[in-house]
């Protein structure tokens, strides 16, 4: 199973035990942790290495969980995401991302990650679709996912209880399909500039009909024609 992916400025691969110290730190950041998982559960940094270590012990796609370390060629990492809840049966994720410096967060990095995020969602994990909810207080990341082609699908209206802002909050519900993926015109665009290349298009599938298929014997003649260069060569030499 693929678990990384690169653009133009980012890449992203799976996160690993070592990546605890700088988890650990983001999680502690009210401003960064606020934004990204409210409630989340305090640990320690072995505790937080050892929930890591028996993540990746296991598949995605068995425990439901991929996290993805955000690292810039050169900020190095900064930030993490993750597709979460994922179900086989109904081919969709939950998307959550974080960037831990707020200078990150308006440099248009999130939306790098984000494409990187879903060319691999639905170009190599094969889903039908991508949601995400959105704190009320988080306006920013609401409208950035609208814009890039995510569709407001709803509103949980005093869903969720933050013991951070000590109130109860409204969470929004975005969406993407992977026909409005396909369709997604600035998707096409931003990926153009961002990644490098269209996400937007299944990848191709090349079929070599029999008619241009190599004889199964082509391997062992290759093979023997180097040992024949490479003796011949030796004869020369002596």
């Amino acid at each position: 199973m693929i678990l990384s992916n690169e653009g133009r400025s980012l890449s992203l691969r799976q996160s690993t035990p070592d990546d605890a110290p700088i988890l650990l730190r983001a999680y502690e950041d009210d401003s960064f942790i606020r934004l990204y998982r409210s409630n989340n559960a305090k640990q320690t940094e072995e505790q937080l290495r050892q929930t890591i270590t028996k993540r990746t012990q296991r598949t995605p796609t068995e425990i439901g969980y991929l996290e993805l370390m955000l690292e810039h060629k050169q900020h190095g990492a900064i930030g993490v995401a993750a597709l979460g809840d994922y179900s086989p049966l109904h081919k969709r994720a939950e998307y959550l991302i974080g960037l831990f410096e707020e200078q990150h967060r308006y440099a248009g990095y999130g939306i790098e990650a984000t494409l990187l995020i879903l060319d691999l969602a639905f170009n190599t994990y094969r889903l039908n679709k991508v949601y995400s909810y959105v704190y009320d207080y988080n306006d920013f990341s609401h409208k950035n996912m609208i814009n890039l082609g995510f569709q407001h699908e709803g509103t949980l209206e005093e869903h969720h209880y933050s013991l951070r802002e000590k109130r109860l909050v409204t969470l929004y519900i975005n969406g993407i399909t992977e026909k409005r993926f396909r369709n997604g015109e600035k998707i096409q665009k931003m990926s153009l500039r961002l990644v490098g290349r269209d996400i937007t298009q299944p990848p191709q599938v090349v079929k070599i009909s029999s008619e241009n298929r190599l004889p199964e014997d082509a391997g062992q003649r290759f093979l023997e024609g180097l040992r024949a260069l490479a003796n011949n060569t030796t004869e020369e030499s002596v």
